[in-house]
């Protein structure tokens, strides 16, 4: 564990800055707001591009299904900035591919509650950390749905919701293992409260070095972990290389997972480009 003052660490970030190719433009593209939404969704200029990236997916595979209206899921809303973007993310990508999109927060709104045993990591995480200013929330998003209290109770509540739109891109991060649990409860829904495959961001599999013990008998790699020990239908698994795939390789590409629905009507139903080739030309 260090104990970096913040003079230090901005040292840091400023040699990671300029040691990897291409950052120094990165940084600077994403203060100029040009380029199309896509565009800038393939090369992380918005704030949170896992946000960026989990909704673009969502809406684009909605489209492709013919989906007009989805639902998107932040457990773990705190202070609000993410909801905030997240709410930014779907406006966006409604106006790119006509796909409707609802923003529902989870959140105890009274911060971290007392750790329930060692899985929780109490040597990283307290009661009562990560507070919310519910009304000011509300005014800066009227659009999000707050699920407030327990999530252990505000799940199976949300599930038996009538009229609410498939979910396409959920984020989770409530920190505690025990928390996780209940959160994840949410994919033993129906097929029907779902897309067939559902990107999440699961934010506290990697952490920051005092962290770095995060492993699969604690945590939330512990709740990931047994919901697909107990589950038949249904798996979380991290995108295989999604690094590779993107324009500039980032720290959240580790925490993107997908919710595979495998008894899901559509799970099987063909989504690949109108425009991909059916046999390739043979070349002299």
């Amino acid at each position: 564990m260090t104990s970096l003052n913040s003079l230090e660490r901005g040292m840091i970030r400023a040699v990671r800055l300029l040691t990897r190719p291409g950052r120094i433009v990165h940084a600077a593209l994403r203060r100029i707001p040009v380029g199309s939404y896509e565009l800038r969704c393939a090369l992380d200029l918005y704030p949170r591009p896992h946000y960026a990236y989990g909704v673009q997916q969502a809406a684009v595979l909605a489209q492709r299904l013919g989906i007009p209206h989805i639902s998107v899921i932040e457990f773990g809303v705190a202070g609000g900035q993410g909801l905030v973007e997240l709410d930014r993310m779907a406006q966006l990508a409604t106006e790119a591919t006509g796909v409707a999109i609802d923003i529902y927060g989870f959140d105890r709104g009274e911060g971290l509650p007392k750790p329930s045993d060692f899985r929780d990591l109490p040597y990283i995480w307290r009661e009562g950390d990560f507070t919310m200013d519910v009304a000011a929330l509300r005014n800066k998003v009227p659009r999000a749905r707050l699920m407030l209290g327990d999530i252990e109770v505000t799940v199976p509540e949300f599930l038996k919701l009538e009229r609410v739109a498939p979910i396409g891109f959920v984020s989770i991060d409530v920190d505690y293992y025990s928390s996780s649990v209940a959160a994840l409860k949410l994919f033993r829904g129906s097929p029907e409260h779902f897309l067939p495959r559902v990107f999440c961001y699961l934010d506290d599999t990697v952490g920051d070095d005092d962290q770095i013990i995060h492993n699969e008998y604690v945590g939330e790699l512990r709740a990931i972990a047994e919901f697909n020990e107990t589950s038949a239908t249904t798996k979380l698994a991290p995108v295989n290389g999604l690094s590779a795939k993107r324009t500039l390789a980032a720290p959240w590409n580790d925490l993107i997972y997908v919710a595979h629905i495998f008894d899901h009507p559509e799970y099987s139903r063909y989504v690949g480009r109108a425009d991909s080739q059916t046999q390739l030309p043979l070349h002299a």
